[in-house]
């Protein structure tokens, strides 16, 4: 095997530096965004999620907006920009999968929560979506597991600031299982989507609240599928170039997903869907109103 030249080495080199710049530089940015959203929407927070009851959506909101956000801002900036010892480094490896597993599998469950309210909570679709989640949890997590005791952590040095993390060829495959139940619940709301658009009986509300799942449904899976490939194809460092993004969004997404539930004005509410077998609410600060006779479900 012939040795590599000193001027292939410096080239591999300065290649690598671009690619970690890219995933560094991209990771703040989308962070920086994540704390711009949070602060132009604290205010319709307040006025249409504190007030709701104490019920599952409201928890996930809270854990989306306050726990997982924290979590990568450490993750995002910490390593990135100190150079810290190859012990911590180490900690950082094992550690930096969970707030993307913390953050994705807390808006598959916001998700899954909305699916239910857009096929009026029926029995058969609850159970296949409920089985399908576990099942997506499990193999996720597992995947992760194995691919964290793999993972190795180390000190940049003077090149590279912040901390490197090496992880096996096969990591990508950890973004299967959510690509498959995301890519799920678009087919079941792009169904009843058609069946809301030709029914006359289906108030203008659950429509839009269809519509408007469907929208965010997609560019999700967009999101997840760009990661899938990113991580599959993307050489040395740019193959987490998007790890840190896909959480951003998904955690932003998901909050204003919620908190647009309550921009339901009162004229657009009609009379009580036939396909609605539960409750959906919808509140802003003077307005609330229920479809269905069930608990509240986003």
């Amino acid at each position: 095997m012939a040795a590599t030249s000193p001027l292939g080495a410096i080239s591999a080199e300065v290649s690598a530096l671009n690619d970690y710049a890219a995933v560094r530089y991209t990771n703040i940015a989308f962070l920086m965004l994540m704390v711009y959203d949070y602060a132009i929407t604290l205010d319709t927070e307040v006025t249409r999620i504190w007030t709701l009851q104490w019920r599952l959506p409201k928890v996930l909101f809270l854990i989306n907006r306050y726990v997982v956000p924290p979590m990568l801002i450490f993750d995002g900036i910490v390593p990135t920009l100190y150079n810290l010892p190859d012990s911590l480094c180490t900690f950082v490896a094992k550690w930096t999968t969970w707030p993307t597993i913390i953050s994705l599998a807390t808006v598959e469950i916001i998700l899954m929560l909305r699916v239910f309210a857009v096929c009026g909570h029926r029995q058969t679709i609850r159970t296949f979506l409920i089985c399908l989640f576990t099942c997506d949890m499990i193999a996720w997590l597992t995947m992760s597991l194995l691919i964290m005791s793999k993972t190795i952590g180390s000190s940049g040095g003077s090149i590279f600031p912040g901390c490197l993390f090496s992880a096996p060829k096969y990591f990508y495959a950890a973004w299967i299982p959510p690509v498959v139940f995301e890519s799920t619940i678009i087919l079941i709301t792009l169904y009843y989507l058609s069946a809301y658009q030709w029914s006359k009986k289906v108030n203008i509300t659950l429509r839009i609240l269809a519509r408007d799942s469907m929208i965010y449904f997609f560019f999700m899976f967009s999101v997840l599928l760009t990661n899938l490939f990113i991580a599959r194809f993307g050489r040395d460092f740019l193959g987490s170039l998007f790890i840190a993004p896909s959480s951003v969004i998904a955690c932003v997404g998901a909050a204003r997903m919620m908190m647009n539930i309550s921009e339901t004005s009162p004229r657009e509410v009609g009379p009580p869907s036939t396909y609605l077998e539960d409750e959906i609410e919808f509140r802003d600060p003077d307005f609330t109103t229920t479809l269905g006779d069930g608990d509240p479900a986003l």
